[in-house]
């Protein structure tokens, strides 16, 4: 991303007028019913994290998170934000298109509501043996209804279920949410 990315994020971020309260902790609904299937230890990388809803929760949950953003006042939210819940996390401000994710393995990542297409092959690399991802992209169609995220941020039909090859995929659906266009997965790494 381009310094002006940061920047737009880093004013959208400082715009937020809720309580630190307010921010972050809880999972998207359509996680609740996943919950068993999702780890309670071991180590989390929230990629895109923003203001840290994901990785409040995957700390909430017991994991030891990371949360990568472009955005440093969104990660500072997080930071106050874990540090009222009595929350550990740890915050990396990087440009995704430039900087490395951090080594692993991870038990968990996350990459919710952002598109790198050449991020996945290296999200893999750093899922541990039994290691979940849990993502959730916006879709061309939704630019039917929305101008934004451009054509460049959205997969195609059955992109994001190709991305996840050659990971298990234990929950996967596609379709209108929220008044969005939007592909959801949930994928496991295999233990060889």
């Amino acid at each position: 991303m381009a310094e002006s990315d940061r920047v737009r994020w880093d004013q959208r971020y400082s715009e937020v007028s809720v309580e630190v309260s307010e921010i972050g902790g809880s999972a998207p609904a359509w996680l609740e019913a996943m919950d068993d299937e999702l780890p309670r230890q071991g180590r989390a990388l929230d990629i895109a994290a923003g203001s840290g809803r994901l990785a409040l929760w995957l700390a909430s949950r017991g994991l030891e998170v990371v949360a990568m953003d472009i955005s440093p006042v969104g990660l500072d939210l997080a930071r106050q934000a874990a540090q009222a819940a009595g929350l550990q996390l740890v915050t990396i401000p990087a440009d995704l298109e430039v900087e490395p994710l951090p080594d692993g393995p991870f038990d968990v990542i996350t990459c919710f509501r952002y598109r790198q297409r050449d991020l996945f092959p290296t999200i893999r690399n750093r899922m541990g043996p039994g290691g979940i991802l849990i993502a959730e992209v916006a879709t061309v169609p939704n630019l039917e209804r929305h101008p934004h995220p451009s054509r460049k941020y959205l997969a195609e039909t059955d992109e994001l279920r190709r991305d996840c090859a050659p990971l298990e995929i234990i929950h996967y659906e596609e379709g209108w949410f929220e008044d969005h266009a939007l592909a959801r997965v949930i994928a496991r790494q295999g233990f060889s």
